[in-house]
């Protein structure tokens, strides 16, 4: 813990929103002051944690409560969120911490810095289930593809798109300007068909993965225990319980159904429960 804390509080120093750097406004020099000081307090806290427990966690909750307030200004990008996933960290919010992560990894998918935060977070979840289902599947198949940014993974698709079209057009032009008694050798017309199947199947692919992640949020609803929770069989507190003891802040789980005061939810075994919904956050709502 105390390894990944000081890995997390490296991170935050090079995660500061700097898009706020730049803005004249009064209000943005009270949001900048806002950042600087949710900075300080995170610094603050990783220097108070080996000396005074409690001191540290009050300024780790400062921290937070500086980049919450940033978000709800309209400062919502991956770097924020870090850096409140890194304040509610330090702050023992893990439940708090891991929906911050996955929505820095909703807007930036496949960000390294935000895989290995939230990583570290999760390891720090107590309670685990058995790694099945189509949702663990498609995370364990995607983290392939993560290895390389969004952004990186829409330009090698489309430079690579253009590129194709680009020499179908030069190839086609060539032949019928040669006719077939060309003189052009075998080898010259293979490279060619290598480069268009190559250059077609970087595009399909890298457009293949950019689309999943893009249609992720449509389809997928993930959602995490912000504090400890029993799971009921039903919508209600009369009803019994699914587990034999309640589960723990930080547990992950797809959000199947919605009721007035209560979500139905499916883990990653596929077992099945319903949740308080005051005891749940669910990403990207």
């Amino acid at each position: 813990m105390r390894f990944a804390l000081w890995t997390l509080g490296i991170s935050a120093l090079l995660l500061t929103n700097s898009n706020l750097t730049a803005a004249p406004t009064s209000e943005h020099s009270d949001e900048l002051k806002t950042a600087q000081a949710a900075q300080i307090a995170y610094e603050q806290g990783m220097i108070l944690r080996g000396v005074d427990s409690g001191a540290a966690r009050e300024a780790f909750e400062q921290s937070a409560d500086g980049w919450r307030r940033l978000i709800s200004a309209g400062h919502a990008n991956a770097r924020t969120w870090t850096n409140l996933g890194n304040a509610e960290l330090g702050a023992g919010e893990v439940g708090e911490s891991i929906v911050a992560y996955l929505e820095a990894d909703r807007l930036s998918p496949g960000d390294q810095q935000v895989r290995t935060n939230l990583s570290a977070a999760r390891n720090q979840v107590p309670a685990r289930f058995d790694d099945t289902g189509v949702t663990v599947l498609y995370d364990t198949v995607s983290d392939g593809w993560h290895v390389l940014g969004f952004d990186i993974r829409w330009w090698i698709a489309t430079v690579c798109w253009i590129a194709f079209w680009s020499v179908l057009l030069v190839r086609i032009n060539q032949r019928g300007n040669q006719g077939k008694n060309s003189d052009e050798s075998e080898g010259g017309r293979l490279a060619l068909k290598a480069a268009l199947i190559s250059l077609g199947g970087i595009a399909l692919i890298s457009a293949s993965t950019v689309a999943l992640d893009v249609a992720e949020d449509d389809w997928r609803n993930p959602g995490v225990l912000v504090q400890e929770s029993v799971v009921r069989s039903g919508n209600g507190s009369s009803f019994s319980e699914v587990f034999s003891e309640a589960l723990p802040q930080g547990v992950e789980f797809e959000v199947i159904e919605s009721r007035p005061g209560w979500h139905k939810v499916r883990f990653s075994d596929e077992r099945t429960g319903w949740l308080r919904t005051d005891h749940v956050k669910v990403i990207n709502r």
